[in-house]
């Protein structure tokens, strides 16, 4: 009688037959699970994409803990709007997602911009000069939303703060082009040195994880992405609990946990996640930092 593996997703059952690296290799690349809140989020995102040109566009702070979701909801939205040529050869892309700069100034978010924009420029051109560069080149793609992620980082810039939110206002106003920021509890912070550009954004919140329904059903999500050949049941009862102690509250730190388990589950024979395989990982929980920091 032939085995039915009803554990996997149909496009993950002909992965069982690679070999145990491609196997592993697979278990530790990214995969996108839709859980409410992001879904949520997306939604959001997409509207803004849509919004017609208004004098005050509309914009969006997706804010959570570090690790939590906010780089992958991003990287999702952008890759669903690549670039397009139209018949005469002219780019069209609808979104731009950048970093903000680690020690920021003006003239380095132009340069960003520049950048991943694939538009060379020299280090040591002025901001101005920088910006109407910028500016052109971004009207010319036909960008509708600029995705900024790291918006924290103007924490760190000081005085130079207020100017930089006060350019990416001015952008915002004369491209008609709505700004999607993400970042942790401090790029509320920074918001806070410019009120008026405050208002503009609506805030999204990645809030904790708990050990709930939500939890359960994105255990039982993951699972079915990961080819184990016997099935984990990783929202049991059993062992949902323990995978939310070892990896706490945030949704990258169970990824993280998912993907080892996966793949010593995968290096070691037992080919599913169980308590044997979770006692015999190597793993450092978040707590665990704390005594290591006092111990060197």
């Amino acid at each position: 009688m032939i085995e039915v593996q009803t554990h996997l997703n149909s496009d993950v059952l002909p992965l069982l037959q690679l070999p145990n690296d491609e196997r592993i290799e697979h278990c530790k690349s990214d995969h996108w699970i839709g859980y409410t809140r992001a879904t949520q989020i997306m939604q959001q995102l997409d509207q803004l994409l849509v919004y017609p040109k208004t004098l005050r566009m509309p914009n969006l702070l997706i804010v959570g803990r570090s690790g939590n979701g906010k780089s992958s909801i991003l990287e999702r939205f952008s890759h669903r709007y690549p670039v397009q040529i139209t018949a005469t050869g002219s780019p069209i892309a609808p979104v731009l997602r950048i970093s903000m700069p680690e020690t920021p100034d003006e003239s380095e978010f132009w340069s960003e911009i520049l950048w991943s924009m694939g538009i060379s420029h020299g280090d040591r051109d002025s901001a101005a000069a920088k910006k109407r560069q910028a500016k052109s080149i971004l009207s010319y793609a036909g960008i509708r939303v600029l995705v900024i992620d790291e918006f924290n980082n103007l924490t760190t810039a000081g005085k130079k703060a207020g100017d930089l939110l006060a350019a990416i206002k001015g952008l915002s106003n004369d491209l008609k082009i709505s700004i999607i920021a993400a970042g942790t509890q401090a790029a509320i912070n920074a918001l806070n040195l410019e009120p008026q550009m405050k208002s503009r954004f609506e805030p999204a919140a990645l809030d904790r994880w708990s050990l709930n329904t939500e939890y359960l059903r994105f255990l039982a999500s993951y699972e079915r992405l990961l080819p184990l050949a016997e099935p984990s049941n990783l929202a049991s009862r059993e062992l949902a609990p323990k995978l939310y102690s070892m990896a706490g509250e945030t949704l990258g730190s169970t990824v993280k946990l998912l993907k080892e388990a996966a793949s010593f589950a995968i290096s070691s024979g037992r080919e599913k996640i169980d308590e044997q395989v979770l006692r015999s990982m190597k793993w450092t929980r978040q707590d665990e930092w704390e005594d290591i920091a006092k111990r060197v």
